[in-house]
């Protein structure tokens, strides 16, 4: 196992001009000014500087130095460390992040590491294909490590904040049971509101109001909490902004009754009236709407539930008189565009959002037009500023697909986990030819954050007001008569976790439900069993085989 300490960051080089190692700390001081504490000690310590070559070319000599100076910055180390044969290693590495402070070596505690604590209260994924499995832990690790104080969509170049990647997280963080971390980061968000309401991360992004509104109603939906009123105030204030950023003129323009044109999101073109800031601003003045009335405050709701009212009526009156709609009866990205890569940002109305009803005719006709023309093997390819393959898009289409019961959403997930590095992270967009990133940073937070949410969405996913059991899990799965399970997830109005064991001919389910309200119904629909109708407070279901292999829905 080695340990490199290399001149190098994602966006050029950061110098290393001295490297000193203490034997008796074990501390590796970088430029004299931060140390690095390992909590075991090394076998040997190699160092190079430049005129002597990358110490990476140079690992089977024995050290001759514990120190080394490079005048041009260019220093290269490595802490290597022994590894026995088909033994665990575990070597914890901590860094000095306040230099000025006199560096000691800090105690290495036997406690668990708080990402551990942390995972172990997140939901469980149980599957025989290790690959897949592999990667939901891993993205459990990534989405977990960035938000543990602001949630950043990278740790790099994209640790900034927006409310989008932030919402699409957090959405995530629910879906792995972990209420109270989404509230933390949620309670954080007033303080972002400017004085009109409007939820600022970038000027110009029309979509974070939506979204936030949306987020915040599916929090109280799914614990059961009562609103604060100062984020309740906030709330309110966010939806009136939605309500007076549509443009009200009537003046025959087609973008009448939209949100203003913006460069909005995933890169769709240039400024324009695109349908997923409307689409999100819909969805937010809904969601206000439900908070309003477990509020009991009568005349907020009937003003929303009035705009929210006419804003779909004029988004779906300008679909129908949109180029792409005329030509191809598809969701084009804005009302003044043709059919291209953007319009994959108009999905949103299906998935998340369920705006549109499942198997929607346009939605479907959209994702075949994506699927014919933006797709490379099997991968949804953005060609807007973009460049590149992306794998939480991709992942957003077999959602669609998996709520119309289309099988093709396997064959996007494969994708998407053969597009995964060896350490199981996406970037945002992946060359096609080297398959590394060449966009954002290698390590993703919203590509996390799908991927968990589609293997939870597998076995567990909303439809309406009635919870969808089992539709997603893959038959060759079950065919190997292992335990499979996923939870305990947030649903609303409580917990759930469920689990499918025993022989193929004759698997049983369970259902492991603790609700705070009334059981919620739920449809019970593997793939190659009869379907059921029942509710979660029963807790076991024996499966009955259909003889023509498709599942009766």
């Amino acid at each position: 196992m080695i340990a490199a300490i290399r001149p190098y960051n994602p966006e050029g080089i950061s110098f290393i001009d001295h490297f000193d190692f203490h034997e008796i700390e074990n501390r590796l001081e970088i430029n004299r000014k931060t140390d690095l504490f390992f909590s075991t000690s090394p076998a040997k310590v190699l160092f190079n500087a430049y005129e002597d070559g990358d110490i990476a070319h140079d690992l089977h000599r024995s050290p001759e130095a514990n120190q080394v100076h490079c005048p041009i910055g260019m220093a290269t180390g490595a802490v290597l460390f022994p590894v026995k044969k088909k033994e665990a290693t575990h070597i914890l590495c901590r860094i000095q992040l306040v230099p000025e402070k006199k560096a000691t070596l800090p105690a290495v505690s036997t406690d668990p590491h708080p990402l551990q604590q942390m995972r172990s209260q997140a939901a469980r994924l149980e599957i025989p294909d290790k690959k897949l499995s592999f990667l939901y832990d891993a993205a459990v690790s990534t989405l977990l490590l960035l938000t543990a104080d602001e949630a950043y969509p990278g740790p790099y170049t994209y640790r900034r904040f927006w409310f989008r990647d932030a919402c699409f997280m957090i959405n995530a963080l629910l879906g792995l049971g972990l209420a109270e971390r989404s509230r933390h980061h949620i309670m954080q968000f007033p303080g972002r509101q400017t004085l009109s309401g409007y939820f600022r991360s970038q000027e110009g992004e029309w979509d974070s109001n939506g979204q936030v509104l949306w987020l915040a109603d599916r929090y109280f939906q799914l614990t059961g909490e009562t609103p604060d009123p100062g984020l309740i105030s906030s709330l309110e204030k966010g939806a009136r902004w939605i309500r007076d950023k549509i443009r009200h003129k009537n003046d025959g323009k087609r973008h009448d009754g939209l949100l203003p044109a913006g460069f909005s999101a995933e890169h769709l073109g240039p400024n324009d009236y695109y349908y997923w800031d409307d689409f999100w601003s819909l969805a937010g003045l809904r969601a206000a709407v439900s908070m309003a009335i477990r509020q009991d405050k009568a005349a907020h709701q009937d003003d929303l539930e009035n705009t929210a009212d006419k804003l779909e009526n004029r988004i779906f009156e300008t679909i129908r008189e949109s180029p792409g709609y005329q030509k191809h009866g598809t969701l084009p990205a804005s009302c003044y565009r043709r059919m291209d890569a953007g319009a994959v940002g108009s999905l949103v109305a299906d998935y998340p959002l369920q705006i549109t009803g499942s198997s929607d005719t346009t939605i479907m006709d959209t994702v075949n037009y994506l699927i014919e023309n933006c797709f490379l093997d099997h991968a949804f390819f953005q060609d807007m500023i973009h460049s590149g393959m992306n794998a939480y898009l991709t992942l957003s289409i077999a959602q669609t697909l998996l709520r119309s019961g289309d099988n093709r959403y396997r064959s996007l997930i494969r994708a998407v986990a053969d597009l995964a590095s060896p350490t199981g992270q996406w970037p945002e967009a992946i060359n096609p030819i080297t398959k590394g990133g060449c966009m954002g940073d290698g390590q993703h937070g919203w590509a996390a954050a799908e991927w968990i949410m589609m293997m939870r969405h597998l076995f567990i996913r909303e439809e309406g007001h009635t919870l969808v059991i089992g539709e997603g899990i893959f038959p060759e799965w079950i065919k190997q008569g292992t335990r499979l399970s996923f939870g305990p997830t947030l649903v609303p109005g409580g917990r759930l976790k469920v689990s499918l064991s025993g022989p193929p001919e004759q698997p049983a389910l369970s259902l492991e439900s603790k609700f705070h309200g009334s059981p919620l119904p739920c449809r019970i629909a593997v793939p190659g069993y009869k379907a059921l109708q029942s509710n979660t407070s029963v807790p076991n279901h024996i499966l009955e085989p259909i003889s023509n292999g498709k599942n009766a829905n």
